[in-house]
């Protein structure tokens, strides 16, 4: 059991995913629950119900965009109980730290035990994204 807030486990979450593709891996592994459900506008049709099929999605985010380094800007968040809302922009970089893709998102987060079991994330426009993704 962790001693650290929703808010505080958000944030760090944040900070760590990237800016390496091996950055967002370890923070996947150390702040997400084995089964953490993450549903996106990008996933609604393959639903991510683990941490294992997280870490699929960035493997294959790698293999199909070319995604080596993310960023995570927090432009607004806000905890109520277990449940963090947050405003903030997701950046995903080549290999050489050039922008590959630019997401606005709106998100929710419920955080129990130090670790995020549920994501959603919404209001965005996902469509350069799912160019990418070949979608």
């Amino acid at each position: 059991m962790s001693s650290a807030s929703p808010l505080d486990v958000a944030r760090d979450f944040c900070a760590g995913f990237g800016p390496t593709y091996e950055d967002a891996v370890a923070t996947c592994r150390k702040l997400l629950h084995n089964d953490v459900s993450w549903r996106s506008v990008t996933s609604d049709d393959r639903p991510v119900e683990s941490l294992a099929a997280v870490l699929d999605d960035l493997r294959r985010a790698r293999e199909i965009m070319g995604a080596e380094g993310f960023g995570i800007d927090v432009h607004r968040i806000r905890a109520d109980g277990d449940l963090v809302l947050m405003r903030r922009t997701d950046t995903v970089l080549d290999a050489e730290g050039d922008l590959l893709h630019t997401l606005d998102v709106m998100s929710m987060l419920r955080v129990v035990d130090g670790k995020i079991v549920w994501s959603r994330e919404c209001f965005f426009d996902s469509r350069t994204f799912d160019e990418a993704w070949g979608a």
